[in-house]
């Protein structure tokens, strides 16, 4: 399911706050920067949640980026193992 967030302020420190700078309805950076800075490049003010990556649309920052699953790791067997041992031991005496 996609995560939305409305675009809204976060003051960092002082008068810095993070941005998204966007190019074809996707945030392709975020940054951190004084007020005045971010309106002449016409970044997006964001908040700490966004990332590059997600989907600027109609004034709301959308999460649409696919969730990778993670794969099992299958352990060698013993035997597997061992076979391997055994070619490597012999690429070693085939060196001697």
């Amino acid at each position: 399911m996609a995560q939305v967030v409305t675009a809204y302020a976060v003051f960092i420190h002082g008068d810095v706050m993070k941005y998204a700078v966007i190019e074809n309805d996707k945030v392709i950076n975020v940054v951190v920067s004084d007020p005045d800075f971010a309106q002449m490049q016409q970044w997006i003010a964001t908040s700490d949640k966004v990332e590059v990556g997600w989907d600027y649309i109609d004034g709301q920052f959308i999460d649409n980026r696919p969730i990778i699953e993670p794969q099992a790791v299958i352990a060698p067997t013993k035997e597997q193992l061992l076979a391997q041992l055994q070619a490597l031991q012999a690429q070693i005496e085939a060196l001697e």
